[in-house]
């Protein structure tokens, strides 16, 4: 896709234009300064072409990007269960079985006093 020379409009600087992409990365001159934003992340929620739009294009980039950063949390998730099931402890991600049912109570009681 080509965007170089799109006029688009960002939530906090305002009217612009895009100069360059470059990868995942997109360069964006507005009036006062000229910034890098990583693409289509930007596109998500501060970045719209001039009318105000997203077109149909950035929106499957974002849908790809997306899929992406899902499959690598999922990965992720994955091997840190089958390294607790084994027994190894990752930092940060301690097995406390005892957690879901502090939270269930606490839920539980809150509920009830709200009745």
């Amino acid at each position: 896709m080509v965007l170089e020379n799109l006029d688009v409009h960002h939530r906090a600087f305002g009217q612009g234009r895009v100069m360059a992409k470059n990868g995942q990365y997109i360069t964006v001159k507005f009036e006062a300064v000229e910034k890098v934003f990583v693409y289509p992340d930007i596109f998500e929620k501060f970045l719209t072409l001039a009318d105000g739009t997203v077109s149909d294009e950035i929106k499957s980039d974002i849908a790809l990007a997306k899929a992406k950063k899902q499959r690598i949390i999922d990965t992720k998730n994955e091997e840190n269960e089958r390294a607790r099931t084994r027994g190894i402890v990752i930092p940060g991600k301690e097995f406390n079985p005892n957690e879901n049912e502090e939270e269930d109570g606490a839920s539980k009681a809150s509920t009830q006093e709200e009745i």
